[in-house]
């Protein structure tokens, strides 16, 4: 960022445009080679290995619940300096982050390394022939957490200044060598404490070019970084409600899992997880989208709330414009999808779950955007105060859903939940942002029918109606979406998209 650079300069549209295809390419490309190289894994190392390889992935990225939400924090943070022309203060808020970053993460990364051989015995099970590797593998991950932390840091702040750029560059590169990583070693051993070895020094690469990229940005900063008592309490107060947000999250999405596991038989959770990870892969999409709004409405909402309004609304219809073919074919023909992919019991067992979780997975990406907004506007508590109310709810809805109905109750008080929060996200957006409070007001009919329009496909009907009557809802969705959905500027940027990204320029500069 140079000392020129304004709000205005990191929130032109055709930047913004082009950051969301930068986004999207970070998602999808790595998630292409998992695809052929996940086979190979799984045929080389076996089943007990790969699962360890598996665990060392998740891990990895459960690990920046260490960063105590500065990430997000400082996306936050910085763009709101910028918006206020305080640019002058980013030397302490950095400096500050830099230093309480790296002290949390290696007492994390310590306390990681003594239970090491705990974890592996007594949580895990692994077998004991295992047990070693295993543990080799968790004190190698625990060395790696500084370097995980500094890099979401590092990273939180590039998104500030809108450098999807150099984000997606590393992100790429980061996410192809998570799985050719293993791969390339292959050859030469199979022994999972050095194939993890060498995934850690991955991230250490990953962090150095993140940082190195934040050092190339701030020229003005990166000399007088230094401790700032004062912008602790900013960086704690919205990173902790964050991490508070980031530990409840998960574990809302996944309790379903473990109380079937518990109540019903673990040889039935496959047919209820399966379809459950298909659909909600499509999330990503929506995160590329909502990583370039965040900073953007953390600016707009200080200096421009009529644009941090019409951005709002912009995303909210990409939703619509993105997902809900999407779900809606899913909806249709799950059982066919379930039964060509993976087998008939799962046609007949996930199929009804697949309609169920592609219905809720297009809700809740509705909630990714106004959670962003929540999020900009300066409350981060709200959601967590949210999910601290469902979770005593939710457990024995769940208990008594599945005693009910199975796994399809199951995935009915999910879908409950989903509804909740997502009419709670659409009240708070209009409140903290009231200039998109009308808009919202009129789509509420629009949604509530958009929703109803998945449910004949609940019904037991033959394939060709079926088929008829999803092209009459495609088509129909199209037209509503082209004459209705979006204004007429709108329709002529999507006209003129590789125009645009073509003359956008590649850094705010």
């Amino acid at each position: 960022m140079t000392a020129g650079q304004d709000a205005a300069s990191l929130t032109r549209g055709g930047l913004l445009a082009r950051n969301v295809v930068w986004n999207l390419a970070g998602v999808v490309l790595p998630a292409l080679v998992a695809l052929l190289a996940v086979p190979l894994l799984t045929q080389a190392l076996g089943a007990a290995r790969f699962g360890l390889l598996s665990l060392a992935w998740v891990f990895v990225g459960y690990f920046t619940i260490f960063d105590f939400g500065l990430g997000r924090a400082l996306t936050q943070l910085v763009s709101a300096r910028i918006a206020e022309q305080r640019q002058d203060s980013l030397p302490g808020l950095l400096g500050t982050a830099a230093i309480f970053a790296l002290a949390v993460s290696l007492a994390s990364g310590l306390a990681v390394w003594l239970l090491a051989a705990p974890l592996v015995q007594q949580v895990m099970k692994m077998p004991p022939e295992l047990q070693p590797e295993a543990a080799s593998v968790m004190r190698v991950l625990a060395v790696s957490i500084p370097f995980v932390i500094l890099g979401t840091v590092a990273r939180g702040v590039l998104e500030a200044l809108q450098r999807f750029d150099l984000i997606n560059v590393v992100r790429v590169l980061s996410g192809v060598y998570l799985f050719l990583g293993p791969l390339l070693l292959l050859p030469f051993t199979h022994d999972m404490g050095w194939i993890i070895a060498a995934l850690a020094a991955g991230k250490v690469l990953a962090t150095l070019a993140f940082l190195q990229s934040c050092w190339q940005q701030l020229p003005q900063v990166r000399s007088r970084l230094h401790w700032q008592r004062r912008e602790l309490r900013a960086l704690f107060v919205f990173g902790g409600w964050i991490t508070l947000g980031n530990i409840l999250g998960p574990l809302l999405s996944y309790t379903d899992h473990f109380v079937i596991g518990a109540t019903v038989a673990l040889s039935l959770l496959g047919y209820y997880s399966v379809p459950y990870q298909m659909t909600t892969r499509l999330w990503p999409v929506i995160a590329a989208v909502v990583g370039v709004l965040f900073p953007a409405l953390s600016i707009h909402l200080l200096t421009d709330r009529a644009r941090a309004a019409r951005l709002f609304l912009l995303a909210m219809k990409s939703v619509v414009f993105m997902i809900a073919p999407v779900c809606l074919l899913l909806a249709a023909f799950a059982t066919e999808f379930m039964q060509l992919w993976l087998g008939g019991d799962y046609g007949r067992i996930g199929g009804p779950l697949l309609r169920l979780f592609a219905l809720g997975v297009f809700i809740n990406s509705f909630n990714f955007v106004t959670l962003a907004l929540v999020q900009a506007g300066g409350r981060p508590d709200w959601v967590p105060k949210l999910s601290m109310l469902e979770l005593p709810l939710y457990l024995p809805a769940l208990f008594w859903a599945i005693h009910v109905a199975g796994l399809q109750g199951a995935a009915l008080v999910w879908l409950a939940r989903i509804l909740i929060e997502f009419v709670f996200l659409l009240w708070a957006s209009g409140r903290l942002l009231p200039e998109s409070a009308a808009a919202l007001r009129r789509s509420v009919p629009g949604l509530a029918l958009l929703i109803a329009s998945f449910l004949p496909f609940f019904a037991p009907l033959p394939l060709a109606p079926r088929l008829l009557l999803a092209g009459v809802w495609l088509l129909a969705w199209f037209l509503i979406c082209w004459t209705r959905l979006l204004g007429a500027a709108e329709r002529e940027a999507l006209q003129n998209l590789r125009a645009r990204l073509r003359r956008a320029p590649a850094t705010g500069s």
